[in-house]
């Protein structure tokens, strides 16, 4: 008899979507998530790039999230915040369940005026309507559909509707971490509340880099933006998820103190200098050139910035990481110096999105740009939804045999060198 294992995980029922108008008829934990996912994907199609569109499609449409076209230069008359106030007026006396002379902004919303406004929407897939909903729903009693709400408000105005921004800048520093994340991101927060970049926080498991592999490579977890401000350090020697994958798939996972950390800051600048740095620190410890490299969020960027100057990485899994655009001549760098990819993500993923609205970034990889394998789970699944963390949890991990698809993909790149 083996050693029991844990039991499988149920499914986060924060993050269990609600498919089309249902999701705006109650309030479990999964019909607000969906309600927010709604926001930021029409929020992507209306005031996103024609790519960004595309790549929302499939989801949204799957989550039965409506259609808008995308917003015009005349459609700037509402980023006037009196000017929205009375669209939304109108749009509650004229489609609204109950009387809405009397409303006011940021106003708690009934949840038969949210209804009709999102009806308003499906039928007229129009940008107005679409401000009205939004302008409605940053009222919300629910943190996460405010905060949802008034990031797509901001794309819209470029921040020029204070509400929506005191709305965001109040939940910078909230308890939820993935409503922390939207909001931050939305806002451009390069410290995410935090000020100190990331330390390690538990003594690593012993030993120096396996050699495991015939090139003697080693391999590398690289944490993802405000890293410092997470409950879940989960690329650290040590910790439940780094020890499962070093245990199971990649021995040769770098497992001493003076791991490699980045700045984590929500800036290209940030990136950057993190890409910089990782040749630095893997030269000043002598390592061998890097194996495998899990990357979760925007540190999966920082990866791919290096090779794309020249660093090879020979497997790079990528964990809800923003496709953020790139020269032609990065890619074809990147193509060059790594010899496989998995893209590992969420559908509709919260953060993800958001960051589409102020990096112009995408939630898929191009296969022509970045040939990968890609991991998503099907849409009727209730874990494959909105969470940003979803791959960096140990439960998932366990629950899919994500390391087995690890030392799968990785026999298929040792056949290439």
């Amino acid at each position: 008899m083996g050693d029991a294992q844990p039991p499988r995980p149920a499914p986060d029922e924060r993050f269990a979507p609600v498919f089309g108008a249902a999701a705006f008829e109650g309030d479990p934990p999964g019909a607000v998530s969906s309600r927010a996912g709604h926001f930021l994907s029409m929020g992507t199609a209306a005031f996103g790039s024609p790519e960004q569109t595309a790549d929302v499609r499939d989801d949204a449409e799957a989550l039965g999230v409506p259609f808008v076209v995308p917003a015009t230069e005349g459609d700037l008359l509402w980023s006037d915040q009196s000017n929205l106030d009375r669209l939304t007026r109108f749009a509650l006396q004229d489609h609204g369940a109950s009387d809405a002379r009397d409303w006011q902004g940021g106003a708690p919303p009934r949840a038969d005026d949210e209804l009709a406004l999102w009806h308003n929407v499906e039928l007229t897939h129009s940008v107005p309507s679409l401000l009205a909903l939004l302008n409605h729903a940053r009222g919300s009693e629910h943190e996460l559909e405010r905060v949802a709400a008034a990031a797509a408000l901001r794309a819209f105005s470029n921040g020029a509707l204070e509400a929506a921004d005191e709305v965001l800048a109040a939940a910078t520093t909230s308890a939820d971490e993935h409503v922390a994340a939207i909001a931050n991101t939305a806002l451009r927060r390069s410290d995410g509340g935090g000020t100190e970049p990331a330390q390690p926080t538990r003594s690593p498991t012993g030993g120096s880099a396996p050699t495991t592999f015939a090139a003697a490579e080693v391999s590398l977890a690289i944490h993802g933006t405000w890293a410092q401000v997470t409950a879940d350090p989960w690329y650290a020697p040590g910790e439940p998820l780094h020890r499962h994958i070093r245990a199971v798939s990649t021995p040769n996972l770098y497992d001493e103190s003076d791991y490699y950390t980045w700045s984590g800051g929500h800036s290209q600048f940030a990136r950057d200098v993190g890409s910089a740095e990782l040749p630095i620190w893997r030269n000043a410890l002598t390592l061998p050139p890097f194996d495998t490299v899990f990357a979760h969020s925007h540190g999966g960027n920082v990866a791919l910035t290096a090779a794309a100057n020249g660093e090879r990485i020979r497997m790079l899994v990528l964990m809800h990481t923003p496709a953020l655009p790139r020269p032609d001549e990065q890619w074809e760098a990147i193509r060059a110096h790594v010899g496989r990819t998995v893209v590992m993500r969420t559908r509709l993923d919260h953060v993800v999105l958001a960051d589409g609205l102020v990096n112009g970034s995408s939630q898929r990889f191009d296969q022509n740009r970045l040939p990968h394998h890609p991991v998503v789970l099907h849409w009727a699944n209730p874990d494959a939804w909105f969470s940003h963390s979803f791959f960096t949890e140990l439960g998932s991990w366990l629950k899919y045999d994500l390391a087995g698809t690890v030392i799968r993909q990785h026999r298929y790149v040792e056949q290439l060198v």
